[in-house]
């Protein structure tokens, strides 16, 4: 703790230092001459950055030392809090204050200390996809693990600690942000190196070794405690868990980008409480469950940091399997840790509403396996919308429906009376295409008209039933569905479209009736 708080002594060194400098230079008269108010206006020019950068620099906020999370009370996850009840006495030490489940593929115990030293609140922060991926005696050793932070009193001084070391991290960020010296237009470095530049360079060097010198105590708390979940769980399922977590890390880094938020960038969700919970249905598909299986029995070599607080998993497994067999297997069909839970889908879609980022108002919500249908028709429509504004403002001084002339047939009809480029040039266009002319502006329109058609194309082969999407939980998220040969198919129908002259009967032939007779239930996997 010293070493951590050290920076600010540091600071106060440095400006005493400063000011005996400056106290000589007036005992001896030397402020008056250039050198000595050079001498005098550099430390003033110090002493600011330091007190700006040490004193003055932004604390986090309380939130953020925090994470999103869900508190759950005895009464509503009976199960889960007698799980963690029966695990506080196996280790030894009381049961927390407080559970409170995370959406992160993690865990960690916290105390909170009154006035800076009466042990307050203990909070249990347990993350919701290790309960979805984890059995009943890996969740034991997981707990047992960060109760045992508290049973070898590691957190008493936790809280202090991680507030402190960030506030360190936040003074040295700030000091290099204020030294990066400014740039002309061509990219140079113009300023030499300011007062700035050596303080930070300065505290760097003494963050480094504080983190350095407190990281081994961490360390050899991790270890601790991990002979703690081995007692109370089982040497052997103490390292089924070691090896189990970082693969459900992984995995859940998969899930939540290419799954949970697959649709939002157009507002499209999975159903409330399948967010979070869809996470069951990605580990449980087969292919999923497999790899994930191989990526247990090998995995990756861990490229931990000097500074991080945790040890190389590898060294964590090492020392843990170093210790003599107590007999304790796992079991051959595991009890999921999931079962503890009460109503699960609604405790998911409270923590979607705890959660960040997450669904706004106006999304919409699908079910899992009509999701990445949605979701290309959403990114189709966009995509051609442009093209059908066009028509329907070319169609509206006729008198006739915009939004039923605003398909491929009426445009279609436009391409054989030769019109084509009147809607093609109401497209939004580049400014290299705004400004061209001649056979240069009609090639622009020809490329853009080309675009939008083949997105509004395929929006009316879904429709008439020649193309789909589904959803594939092994391998890319987003299975297209279509007969063989169609994309290609529809590739020549547009060719032949924009050609000169142009043909669009292969294109309404397509949709008509789609390539040969192959029906869609018939089709296999396509990947475009």
């Amino acid at each position: 703790m010293g070493l951590l708080v050290g920076h600010y002594p540091l600071a106060l060194v440095v400006l005493a230092m400063l000011v005996v400098g400056d106290w000589i230079l007036v005992c001896e008269g030397q402020v008056f001459t250039f050198n000595g108010l050079e001498g005098l206006l550099g430390s003033v020019a110090i002493a600011w950055a330091l007190v700006r950068g040490v004193f003055l620099v932004r604390r986090a906020d309380k939130c953020e030392e925090q994470p999103y999370g869900l508190s759950v009370t005895p009464r509503a996850q009976p199960g889960l809090w007698e799980r963690v009840r029966q695990v506080a006495e196996a280790v030894g030490t009381r049961p927390p204050t407080e559970l409170v489940l995370t959406a992160e593929a993690a865990a960690g115990v916290r105390q909170d200390r009154r006035w800076g030293v009466i042990p307050g609140e203990r909070r249990l922060y347990l993350g919701v996809p290790l309960l979805l991926g984890l059995s009943r005696d890996q969740l034991d050793a997981v707990l047992a693990h960060e109760l045992g932070h508290y049973a070898n009193g590691d957190v008493r001084w936790a809280a202090t600690v991680w507030t402190t070391r960030h506030r360190l991290l936040r003074t040295v960020l700030a000091l290099r942000e204020r030294a990066e010296p400014a740039a002309d237009e061509k990219g140079a470095r113009q300023s030499p190196p300011g007062p700035d530049h050596h303080l930070a360079k300065l505290f760097t060097v003494y963050a480094r070794f504080c983190l350095r010198a407190t990281q081994s105590v961490s360390r050899r708390q991790e270890f601790a405690a991990d002979l703690v979940a081995a007692r109370v769980a089982g040497r052997d399922n103490a390292v089924a868990a070691l090896r189990r977590i970082p693969v459900l890390e992984a995995a859940h880094d998969v899930y939540w980008t290419d799954y949970a938020l697959m649709g939002s960038a157009v507002g499209l969700f999975p159903p409330a409480g399948l967010l979070h919970g869809g996470f069951s249905l990605f580990l449980a598909d087969g292919t999923r469950a497999c790899e994930l299986a191989e990526a247990e029995r090998f995995p990756p070599p861990d490229a931990a940091s000097a500074y991080d607080s945790h040890p190389p998993a590898a060294d964590r497994i090492a020392a843990l399997e170093a210790l003599a067999d107590d007999g304790r297997r796992p079991d051959a069909e595991p009890l999921p840790a999931a079962a503890l839970l009460c109503a699960p889908d609604h405790l998911c879609a409270e923590l979607e509403m705890q959660s960040r980022p997450g669904p706004g108002a106006q999304s919409r919500r699908v079910a899992w396996p009509d999701l990445p249908k949605h979701l290309r028709l959403a990114e189709h429509m966009r995509a051609a919308q442009p093209l059908r504004d066009a028509l329907a403002a070319g169609a509206a001084p006729s008198g006739a429906d915009p939004a039923a002339r605003a398909g491929v047939e009426a445009l279609l009809d436009l391409v054989d009376r030769g019109t084509w480029f009147e809607v093609a040039a109401r497209l939004p266009r580049s400014d290299v295409a705004a400004r061209s002319t001649g056979r240069a502006s009609r090639e622009f329109a020809r490329t853009a008209f080309r675009h939008a058609l083949h997105h509004l194309s395929l929006l009316a082969l879904v429709e008439a039933g020649h193309l789909t999407w589904e959803l594939s939980w092994a391998g890319p998220p987003v299975r297209t569905i279509a007969p063989d040969g169609l994309f290609g198919a529809v590739e020549s129908a547009l060719n032949a479209v924009v050609a000169d002259p142009c043909d669009t009967e292969p294109l309404r032939t397509l949709i008509a009736a789609g390539p040969g007779a192959e029906a869609l239930h018939s089709s296999r996997p396509f990947a475009p």
